[in-house]
Formats: structure tokens, C-alpha cells, sequence
């Protein structure tokens, strides 16, 4: 299918000399743009968009058909406009240039290849941004003489905003400017970034070729879909007991558990090897097929209720994880021992004062038994992960507001020895304007996608919390052996793959939606309209066995986050300085943020025990730094991050 725009073009480009140079850059309007022939004119640009404004994919390489590139095509192919985390492509004639993405491309106008606001109504137009770049080994999805650009992994575009790769004559002093450039380059979509580029002090005729692209915004849409589903449907809570084997014997807190009735807008049974897509209605919202009643966990101080009701955290859990995580997934005595009972993130935040509440999450083992921890990314079907991710975020926005409008009788909570009233209370309930969240690996994930489009957490506490999927999948151990794997169901060679390579950026066009980096960019930085900033304490650890460390300092500067605490490895601050973020600040932190916002990355080793994927239940000095950043915030409006100390120490 030949888009809109470009189609419109095709008489212009016919009045040039069609016999170019041998040593160009492909800029061909008159090519079919199909099969490797994909390549011959840059993408992204909004010359490749449909006449809905979708990207035009119709072309796109898989001269096998092979059914998991169909399926990330699938996906790829229902979003509007381009990703805000960009990945770019300009086919050489001759010998590319060599790129390695190990090299970063500074953001400064003199650097040979840019990334640069050109929307006249932005107000960071003229913003540059760092970049990396590969050439890429020629397969049967690239074809020869591709080379590919994007962001720096953690760098995050803004939505809805015009943006230009360009290319000067120094990133290949031997190439010519391709004849077709030089006339469409005349036309009114480049004429902001010509003017941009002056303003930059760029001669015009240093440019060897550009693309200008428009991205979308896929949190928006997440936000505007959920919202449509809280309009239309209810969470029902049901069942609510003292949990009967040791709910009412914890220190500090009574356990309670329940169910919790939801919708369900995903086709087809879990864990969908087929289906698993939604139905839209006219106006592009889900609508439900189903119900599905889940269990839910609750923890309440053993205290007095405060006269508004119990500040309320609301938790997580991660893949293969459970709803009782929030009570049970305790710190290890031993490699061998398992998680202590009792000892989970509920009892921290309980020290606090702090109520907690946390309900199974679609495709964990309470609800297909036997769940592995990657059942959620079915290989078998990835166009499904999108609509399971965002389920997740329907259920936990719904469950909310249950639990604002729950009342909990005196009577439920009476075998719990040290939990009251105040005067003239005769319920427990949750207070509405003291509202935080926190989740672990998948449920960290979580926290930052509900984080970004929930108006009513004020700070966000994500552990282990990856993200950037068409990154991140090749090099974790959710998937083992994903790389070999990928490269041997694609037939490419598996070291040549990495997260700029088409079929991988079918990952980030699709799956946008559901990527956490897009997400995390939202809570401080650039929230949603409406929507005030929200603070993050981010605790990572060295060699996390599921988020390789380059994962954990892409999210750092996503967020825009400062670091504090002990450097265990460099990456973070590496990262940072890109975006004026570097350097170490001392304890403790508070207000130090974009926007006001507390907004700290701090860096920990494994403790020697378990992986370092679970530094927030085994290290002592995790619990209590979230749990005084939480604590601090209920308190005061904006968070301190306290040096480390002992759990149950004092809050500053």
C-alpha cells in the first residue's frame, strides 16, 4: 500500500534526473517500497504514514512469512504515528559507513548525524538529542547498506511533536546528496527544520539527507482507554476474612485476603497462544468478553486508623509471582531457604503506617496454574503482550477505586489484636488523597505504565522495574537463550542482532503501548496533561539476572532521575551526564527532581544471598529506604530519600 502523502508526491519526483549518483543514499519515491526494497526511502517519515496516519508497513521484509514477524506486524501496524523512542534507517548504495552502538553521538550541532526538535509549536524546539548507530549486517530483512540511528536508550521524545534525523556531509564525506532529496526537501514538511537548522547555525548545504517525522503517543492512548473502561465497569471486592493460617499473628500488621471480580477485554484463554487481541468499539475502546475473580491481599497496620482513613499503598507483583507477595516474599536466610512468611513488602510499609493491597495480575499461577515467569510473553503469539500489559493496567486502575469506596467492618479485622478506630469510626476504609504504589520485575513494569496515566498515586516506588523490550529481550533470562532463539526463528546470526535491527523495532513500534520507558518519561518529566508529577525512588542492582545493567540505567535516565548512595557500576552515571544528570548527591535527597519532584536512582549489590533482583526484600537498607520515601511523603507532600539504616530506624 503506498501512503497518502507520498503518492501525492510522485509527480514532483518525476521531473528529476532518475539516473543519480552510484554513491548516494536510497531516496527513491517511484520504488515499491516492499521486501528490502523497504529501505529505499528513510523511516520513519511522515511520507510512510497511511491516510489514517498509521505507519505504513505493507512493505516490510519477511520473504518467508514468518509468523512471529507477522505477528509484531500485526501490532505495529493499529498504533498511529511514529514511536517516541525512535529507531531510524537510511540505505547506503555504495559502503556505508561503520557505526558501533557502543559509540554515543554527542547532542551538540556540530556532531555528524542529529536528532533535533523542529515542531514550530514546541516549546524544546531546537533540542538536540544523543545518538547511537550500527551498520547492520546484510540479512534478509536488511538488505545491504543499511544503516540504522536512534535516541540513546533512556532518551524519550515528546509525544505528538515533529522531529528530523538528519545526516551531514561528514558522516560520509564520499556520498552524494541523493537528487530526489534536494526537491522534496523544498516542499512544507522539511521547511520547519531548515528553519530549525538555521537557528542552529547549520549551513543547508552541509546536509546530506534527512527525515522528518511526527511521533504519537501510545500513554496517552493507554490513559484515554482506561479511563473509558472505569466508566463502563466496576471492580467488585468480595470475601474479605482474616487470612486463617497467620493473618492475625504478624508484628504490625493483620493480614486479610478476598477476591476481586474484574472484566476481562482479551479474546481467547490464557495464555493466549492465539487470540488474546482486543475488540474495539467505534471509538477504538476495548469491550469487555468476560469477568474473572481473582484473590486479593490487604494489609492493615496494627494501629490506630488515622481519622481519614489508612494511607494506602498499592503493590505489584511480578511474573510467576503471587497476590500474597505482598505479605510473604520475605528476605532469604539462605540461598536454599526460600522467602521468610510474613516478612514482604506489606510489613515494611505497615512500620510506616502504611496500608497495602495487591490482587494477581493477568497470566501469574493463581490464575493458570503453573505460570512460568515469562508465561506472559508468549512467543508463540507476541502480538497478544500489548492487550495482556494493558489488562493488567484496566484491572489495577479498577481495583483502586474498590478499594476507595471499601469499607471494612470493626468485626472483619477483630481477631487482629493492636488494629482500632478513631472515635465515632466504625469502618476501616482507605484515605482517597494519600495514595502511593510500588511493584517488583513485571510489577515494577506495571508501576511505571499505571504510574504515568493514574492521577492519584503521588509517589511510585519501582523495583527491579525493567523495560525497552526490543532491547532488554535479547540479553535477559526471562527468556533463556532469547538471542540464539531469536536469531535462529529469524535466520539471522544472533550476535549481529541488537535492538536497532528491523524485525526488533516491529517490537518498539507495536508494542509502545506497553513499553515502561515510554511510561517512566511521563511521571516527572513530561506528565499527561492534568496530571502532576510523581515522585520515584528507584533502587537497582549490580548483574539483576533478569535486567541486564544497561536496561537499569536507560530507566534511570528516562526518568530523569539523580543518584545517590555508593557507584557499584559506572553505566548509571554515564547515562546521566548525557542529560546534565551526573554526579552523585548526598543523603538525604529530597526535591532534587524535575518539577519539584524527589527523583533518585541508587545503585546496590546483591547482599550475597539471592540475585540482585531481589535487593527489595533482602537488603535492610532497600526496605528502609522506601519505606521512609513513602512515609516522608504522606508526611510532608514531597518524599526524602534517607541514607541507609536499619529497618526499623527513624524516619528523617
Amino acid at each position: 500500500m503506498r501512503t497518502a502523502h507520498l503518492v501525492a508526491i510522485l509527480s514532483l519526483a518525476a521531473c528529476t534526473d532518475d539516473a543519480g549518483p552510484a554513491d548516494t543514499i536510497a531516496f527513491d519515491l517511484d520504488s515499491s517500497l516492499t521486501g528490502t526494497g523497504f529501505w529505499d526511502f528513510p523511516f520513519p517519515s511522515d511520507l510512510r504514514l497511511t491516510a489514517d496516519g498509521r505507519p505504513d508497513l505493507g512493505g516490510f521484509p519477511n520473504r518467508r512469512e514468518l509468523p512471529i514477524v507477522t505477528d509484531l506486524l500485526s501490532a505495529a501496524s493499529e498504533r498511529k504515528g511514529f514511536p517516541v523512542m525512535p529507531i531510524a534507517w537510511f540505505k547506503f548504495t555504495a559502503t556505508p559507513p561503520e557505526l558501533s552502538l557502543d559509540h554515543v553521538i554527542a547532542a551538540d550541532p556540530s556532531s555528524d548525524a542529529l536528532l533535533v526538535d523542529i515542531d514550530p509549536s514546541s516549546d524544546e524546539r531546537g533540542a538536540l538529542y544523543p545518538l547511537v548507530g550500527q551498520t547492520l549486517a546484510d540479512d534478509d530483512f536488511t538488505g545491504t547498506g543499511l544503516v540504522a540511528l536512534a535516541p540513546r536508550p533512556g532518551i524519550v521524545l515528546k509525544s505528538h511533536t515533529r522531529y528530523a534525523f538528519v545526516l551531514r556531509r561528514g558522516f560520509s564525506p564520499t556520498t552524494e546528496v541523493p537528487p530526489a532529496f534536494a526537491t522534496i526537501a523544498k516542499r512544507e514538511l522539511y521547511a520547519p527544520m531548515w528553519e530549525t537548522l538555521d537557528t542552529l547555525e547549520i549551513e543547508r548545504s552541509d546536509i546530506l539527507v534527512a527525515t522528518v517525522f511526527t511521533t504519537g503517543d501510545e500513554v496517552e492512548l493507554l490513559r484515554d482507554r482506561s479511563d473509558a473502561v472505569r466508566a463502563a465497569n466496576d471492580a467488585v471486592i468480595a470475601g474479605l476474612r482474616v487470612e486463617p493460617t497467620d493473618g492475625a499473628s504478624h508484628p504490625g500488621f493483620c493480614e486479610l485476603v478476598g477476591t476481586v471480580t474484574l472484566p476481562q477485554f482479551q479474546t481467547g484463554e490464557a495464555p493466549f497462544s492465539s487470540g488474546g487481541r482486543f475488540v474495539l468499539d467505534e471509538a477504538g475502546m476495548p469491550i469487555s468478553q468476560s469477568t474473572m475473580t481473582v484473590p486479593l491481599a490487604i494489609t492493615i497496620p496494627k494501629a490506630r486508623m488515622p481519622a481519614t482513613g489508612w494511607p494506602l499503598w498499592q503493590f505489584f507483583h511480578g511474573s510467576g509471582g503471587a497476590s500474597s507477595d505482598l505479605v510473604d516474599d520475605g528476605p532469604n536466610a539462605t540461598p536454599e531457604s526460600g522467602p521468610q512468611v510474613g516478612a514482604g513488602p506489606g510489613s515494611v510499609v505497615a512500620r510506616r503506617g502504611i496500608a497495602g493491597a495487591s490482587s494477581a495480575l493477568p497470566i501469574n499461577p493463581e490464575r493458570l496454574p503453573g505460570a512460568s515467569d515469562y508465561a506472559y510473553l508468549n512467543l508463540n503469539n507476541l502480538s497478544a503482550f500489548p492487550s495482556t500489559f494493558q489488562q493488567g493496567v484496566f484491572e489495577q486502575r479498577l481495583l483502586l477505586d474498590a478499594l476507595i469506596g471499601l469499607e471494612i467492618p470493626a468485626a472483619t479485622v477483630a481477631a487482629c489484636t493492636g488494629v482500632s478506630l478513631p472515635a465515632g469510626a466504625t469502618t476501616h476504609r482507605f484515605d482517597s488523597t494519600n495514595l502511593t504504589a510500588g511493584g517488583h520485575s513485571m510489577g515494577g513494569m506495571y508501576t511505571n505504565m499505571i504510574g504515568a496515566i493514574e492521577p492519584r498515586f503521588g509517589a511510585l516506588t519501582p523495583f527491579g522495574a525493567g523495560g525497552f523490550w526490543n532491547m532488554m529481550i535479547l540479553d535477559t533470562s526471562i527468556v533463556a537463550g532469547a538471542r540464539n532463539l531469536l536469531g535462529g526463528v529469524l535466520g539471522v546470526d544472533s550476535e549481529e542482532l541488537s535492538f536497532v535491527h528491523p524485525t526488533l523495532s516491529l517490537i518498539g513500534l507495536g508494542w509502545e503501548i506497553a513499553e515502561p520507558g515510554s511510561s517512566m518519561a511521563r511521571l516527572a518529566r513530561r506528565p499527561l496533561p492534568g496530571t502532576a508529577p510523581r515522585h520515584v525512588y528507584q533502587p537497582i542492582g549490580l548483574d539483576d539476572k533478569y535486567f541486564p545493567n544497561p536496561v537499569f540505567d536507560a530507566a534511570a535516565l528516562a526518568y530523569g532521575n539523580h543518584q545517590a548512595g555508593q557507584l557499584v557500576w559506572q553505566g548509571t552515571q554515564d547515562a546521566l551526564k548525557l542529560d546534565g544528570l551526573g554526579g552523585m548527591m548526598a543523603y538525604p535527597v529530597r526535591g532534587n527532581g524535575m518539577n519539584g519532584t524527589t527523583s533518585v536512582v541508587v545503585q546496590y549489590e546483591d547482599g550475597g544471598i539471592v540475585d540482585a533482583h531481589q535487593i527489595h526484600r533482602q537488603l535492610d537498607a532497600v526496605k528502609y529506604q522506601y519505606g521512609c520515601f513513602l512515609a516522608s511523603y504522606l508526611r510532608d507532600g514531597v518524599p526524602t530519600v534517607p541514607a541507609p539504616a536499619a529497618i526499623d530506624a527513624p524516619c528523617p
